[in-house]
């Protein structure tokens, strides 16, 4: 779920806070809150059914006693009690709710919701709440360079339109409609016989077998996928997004990771009008890497060129793009965009079926090394393919850099045909 900053500043921005749930023991999390914005200056209204003090601070004995007092409640509860305490909070008129990190429930987020009143949830008051110490700075700066910091609002009836996005489609939408991408024609034209019959005949059966004649050329596609990631030697889950646009050879990808099951670690590659770069940091006090070489653009512009052969084949009939035949069972296909050429050669089973996928247009280098990246053969098999309205994706695709020591696999992805999107326009979707 993701809380737009708005929400969080304009509850921030009220200097006096009701909190419940903070111990008569002086232990736990509602304390450490109650002393920390404290020091920052916010005037605080103690919330406990069972005390008359805590500390030396006066606490009232229900959200209605202080509701015309403060400007919002936060909840630092177990998630039974918060639902408890929402339906007294909408009863009692508060404006504003916190429910911290760890005490939400979605019955007690959309009972705010449904009661008009913005809410934070999912979020610790104590990253936000200005000056923050800096561990919780450092907290913020890895969520922020990461992807998982609330995002910026927009218009309720986009959000609505939205509502059944994973987050990191929503986060790529917008991206992509700041790079002002070409939009989609209004008619797509159909890819025809016409189209395949000067290709060579590998490429003629794989256009076959992804059922591509007769079908709307694939202009653009968005696809989410989730699967597992090598991170520094430990495989970690992953969720991936990413938008092409064949109108403007384009492609932006999204990958968040979860370190050691908890931290989400977030990674952005693009490539927009001839430029690749790749960005991601750690904690954000530590850029692993921000670059926009050459080395990147070509290893994003033949990326773009593996997205299209294994889940959109109508991209490669365009004029950028030339095949040749590498025998019966394969085929070379080159893209040039943005003044270089990049080169791959894909492989096919007896139905037409691309098995595997090889370029040396992709630079490697050991992670945290000095080394200069270099030329590497990388390759992305498929395990298994899956009909969808008349069409054929992957079901289990691969990512294997083949190194002088051996392969090296370090993606692993699973698709599901719900999740792909053709001829999406470049923009947020609008009612």
């Amino acid at each position: 779920m993701t809380v737009a900053q708005e929400v969080i500043r304009d509850f921030l921005d009220q200097r006096s806070i009701a909190i419940v749930g903070v111990s008569r023991k002086g232990e736990g999390f509602g304390n450490a809150a109650r002393k920390e914005l404290a020091e920052k200056g916010y005037h605080l209204y103690l919330v406990h059914p069972e005390a008359d003090m805590i500390g030396d601070q006066p606490c009232a004995r229900s959200i209605a006693d202080v509701a015309d007092r403060v400007g919002g409640v936060l909840l630092v509860t177990p998630p039974a009690q918060t639902e408890k305490l929402v339906q007294e909070a909408i009863a009692a008129g508060v404006r504003r709710v916190w429910i911290q990190q760890g005490a939400e429930s979605e019955e007690a987020i959309h009972a705010c919701e449904n009661a008009g009143i913005p809410v934070v949830h999912h979020e610790c008051i104590l990253m936000f709440a200005e000056p923050s110490a800096w561990f919780h700075r450092a907290h913020r700066f890895l969520r922020g360079a990461f992807g998982s910091l609330p995002a910026p609002e927009v218009p309720v009836e986009v959000e609505e339109d939205l509502h059944d996005l994973p987050s990191l489609e929503k986060k790529l939408l917008r991206e992509v409609e700041a790079a002002k991408l070409p939009d989609i024609p209004e008619v797509v034209p159909m890819v025809t016989e016409a189209d395949l019959e000067r290709l060579p005949k590998a490429v003629q059966r794989y256009f076959a077998f992804m059922g591509a004649p007769g079908k709307p050329r694939d202009e653009s596609f968005r696809l989410y996928m989730r699967g597992r990631f090598l991170f520094d030697r430990e495989w970690v889950p992953c969720e991936c997004a990413q938008y092409n646009s064949a109108l403007s050879i384009a492609r932006i990808f999204h990958m968040r990771l979860r370190v050691k099951g908890i931290v989400p670690t977030y990674v952005r590659d693009t490539y927009v009008r001839g430029q690749g770069r790749m960005l991601g940091k750690a904690l954000e006090l530590v850029k692993v890497v921000d670059a926009a070489t050459e080395e990147i653009s070509i290893g994003e512009c033949v990326t773009y060129l593996n997205d299209a052969v294994l889940f959109a084949p109508s991209m490669l009939l365009h004029p950028a793009v030339t095949f040749e035949d590498a025998g019966p069972d394969a085929f070379d296909v080159e893209l040039a965009d943005g003044g270089r050429t990049v080169r791959a050669r894909a492989y096919l089973d007896a139905r037409g079926a691309v098995t595997d996928f090889s370029t040396t247009d992709r630079f490697y280098a050991p992670p945290r090394s000095e080394v200069a990246p270099v030329r590497a053969e990388w390759r992305t098999p498929v395990e298994g393919w899956q009909p969808h309205e008349g069409r054929m994706l992957p079901t289990r695709a691969k990512a294997i850099w083949m190194l002088p020591e051996g392969p090296l696999p370090y993606a692993e992805l699973e698709i599901d045909p719900r999740d792909l999107a053709r001829n999406v326009p470049p923009r947020l979707p609008r009612g």
